[in-house]
């Protein structure tokens, strides 16, 4: 899974008032003296055992012991992995808020879906770059290393719709378990983002797309962003099956007949 900095954990952790995440999840909290208390939503709690300590950021039960910030207090209300509460966090607050009873095991997507369920083989490619797209502009450790080769460029990034996956796609569609989830995953492992393993194809790379002139993506390529990668692992990725699509027609167009053919689509940015 790519990374998530420490620098963008402390900032959530930080940042993000844990008192009005609780109170917009309908616990009803109490000023007593630097803190807050009320009933605790983990176990049955008649009287208040619920500590929030906004100098720290910080909750503790201490009737039932459930205590940390405000990602471990997503994540025990929302029912949702680590991954999935950082990204709530990060898009949007209010998500996790919102339901005053812990679920156990969330299946519902809580984050907006970037592919619709209705989407042909086409369509949801293109919307797959699109999100990949706008996940590059929210990466650190993305732009980091297209800075490490001198392609950090914001028209580069736009005109050729950089992108980076950085395996966050299935916390946005609807469960595998569930019949609109298992269409959408079924399509997208046609077009070759999904591998039948249920692992996103290009996790971890840089992604490039090929597009045509109506701007749909007729091919895509990935490179990994870090070196130290388990022995075996490609560096380089593309989309299964044959290669398809002319990258950067534009320029070919615009050449005056001279052309220089570079070895990999990034080398012709140098």
């Amino acid at each position: 899974m790519a990374r998530i900095t420490e620098s963008e954990l402390e900032r959530l952790k930080s940042e993000l008032s844990l008192v009005r995440i609780i109170e917009d999840s309908g616990i009803d909290l109490k000023k007593r003296g630097k803190d807050y208390v009320g009933c605790c939503p983990f176990h049955d709690d008649k009287t208040p055992s619920l500590v929030v300590t906004p100098a720290k950021n910080l909750f503790h039960c201490f009737g039932c012991g459930a205590a940390g910030g405000v990602i471990d207090w997503v994540i025990k209300m929302k029912g949702v992995s680590f991954r999935h509460a950082v990204e709530l966090l990060r898009n949007d607050s209010s998500l996790a808020a919102g339901n005053a009873a812990p679920i156990k095991q969330s299946t519902i997507p809580l984050l907006p879906a970037p592919v619709a369920i209705e989407a042909d083989e086409q369509t949801a490619l293109n919307q797959v770059i699109d999100y990949y797209h706008a996940t590059l502009k929210t990466s650190p450790n993305a732009l980091e290393y297209l800075a490490s080769r001198g392609l950090q460029h914001p028209e580069l990034i736009d005109i050729f719709k950089l992108g980076y996956s950085n395996r966050t796609l299935g916390l946005r569609l609807p469960d595998k378990n569930r019949k609109a989830g298992a269409e959408i995953r079924t399509r997208l492992e046609k077009v070759g983002i999904y591998r039948n393993s249920g692992h996103e194809h290009f996790s971890g790379s840089l992604v490039i797309p090929v597009l045509d002139r109506a701007g749909h993506v007729r091919e895509v390529y990935g490179r990994k962003t870090i070196n130290n990668l388990r022995p075996g692992t490609p560096m380089h990725l593309y989309l299964p099956g044959q290669h398809a699509g002319v990258w950067n027609e534009a320029a070919l167009e615009a050449s005056g007949g001279e052309v220089i053919l570079c070895e990999a689509l990034m080398d012709a940015w140098l």
